[in-house]
């Protein structure tokens, strides 16, 4: 591999969705802490498609200091059509030319990448240049494009011990995923309570289908909202997509309760890192999609769970992230094709009733969090790129 100087780069990739662009900026934290203090002369970038199926606001890394090189790629799997299939495709290829110069022109030490299909040419070309790759894995299932890359990866560092079997184990650790250190940091209760103008009278739970939503979620909470705000007080993220139709039906749903009663019940379509990290902080009790950012996230602030996975979600991953988690005892797992309204209000009750089990499975949670994955996915990195590190 050709170095030109001895500015330490490392590129970052991954495919764009929320799943692995937030575990880069956890892993870029890391970097920058460590090299404030090594002080090696450290450059970020992320070479990436920053529009299409994987848009996002590269803003984001900009307020790293992460320097945005967008790329074209896309995954064929999000074609409708044979004709898009193959657009996709020559999309791909195209940015693959696109990295075969900014690869060269940045010659990194180390490429960390999150996977999916974002990633592929920057991974192909990174491969090409013998430049040494991380690859990390967040499910208990891997995706296509960690599979493929396991043969020329230099490390790879998985989330869940079931993926681990998928990988050559002399260079494969289970590490966690990594997740911004603000997570594993107690938030002010007072802060949090008023941020939801909540009362610290009734306990809260966090019901969560993410930034996309999820409409089983959704509709199963309307179907037992009056009946949970007897008792608790809901922070319900809806999606932001879905805030409309969800705002317009809950406030018929709830017009006869008194404002009160109202009063319990905060509807959102999105939350911020801090809102988040607010609704985790008061929470009894979360209820969620079973993504491996969430799962963490929950772990992280040590909160029991209930998990729905999606059912369509690609490899049937949420349904093994879940079921991998719950064996801990953190969660409990119901899955969304047989799950009524009831079923669903009695499980919630049947928790809530039972501080016990609620402290087992929020000491359960904790112990299967793993604050150090960013930071050992960092050191690694450095590592690589010939730093050394006390």
């Amino acid at each position: 591999m050709l170095v030109f100087d001895k500015k330490i780069r490392i590129v970052l990739t991954g495919g764009g969705t929320g799943g692995h662009i937030f575990p880069l900026l956890a892993v870029a934290e890391e970097l920058w802490e460590i090299d404030a203090k090594l002080k090696q002369d450290l450059e970020l970038y992320y070479i990436g498609p920053i529009q299409g199926p994987f848009a996002f606001d590269p803003v984001i890394f900009e307020g790293l200091n992460i320097k945005v090189v967008p790329i074209s790629s896309e995954s064929p799997n999000n074609a409708t059509n044979p004709f898009t299939k193959l657009v996709s495709v020559f999309k791909s290829a195209w940015g693959s030319v696109q990295c075969l110069w900014h690869l060269w022109r940045i010659m990194p030490y180390a490429i960390f990448s999150k996977g999916g299909y974002g990633a592929l040419p920057v991974l192909i070309v990174g491969f090409l240049y013998r430049i040494p790759i991380v690859i990390h894995e967040s499910d208990a299932s891997p995706g296509k494009i960690n599979e493929l890359s396991k043969k020329f990866a230099s490390r790879i560092a998985v989330a869940f011990e079931k993926s681990a079997s998928f990988f050559p184990p002399e260079k494969t650790a289970l590490v966690g995923n990594p997740i911004r250190r603000q997570f594993f940091e107690s938030d002010p209760r007072d802060a949090a309570y008023e941020h939801f103008h909540f009362s610290r009278d009734l306990p809260v739970i966090f019901i969560t289908g993410g930034s996309q939503g999820a409409k089983t979620l959704n509709d199963l909470v309307l179907n037992i909202l009056p009946f949970l705000l007897e008792k608790y007080q809901i922070i319900h993220q809806c999606g932001s997509r879905n805030h409309e139709e969800v705002f317009t039906e809950s406030a018929v749903i709830v017009q006869d309760l008194s404002e009160t009663v109202k009063l319990r019940y905060h509807l959102l379509g999105s939350l911020d890192e801090r809102g988040m990290r607010y609704a985790y902080e008061i929470s009894s009790l979360v209820v969620s999609r079973s993504g491996s950012g969430s799962i963490f996230e929950i772990a992280a602030k040590g909160k029991p769970s209930i998990l729905v996975p999606l059912a369509a979600s690609a490899r049937d991953h949420q349904r093994d992230n879940a079921y991998d988690y719950a064996k801990t005892g953190a969660a409990i797992v119901l899955e969304e094709n047989n799950l009524k309204s009831r079923m669903f209000f009695e499980t919630i009750n049947l928790l809530m009733e039972n501080p016990g089990k609620l402290n087992q499975m929020a000491s359960a949670a904790k112990s299967f969090a793993r604050p150090e994955a960013a930071q050992t996915i960092a050191r690694e990195l450095l590592r690589l790129s010939d730093v050394v590190i006390p």
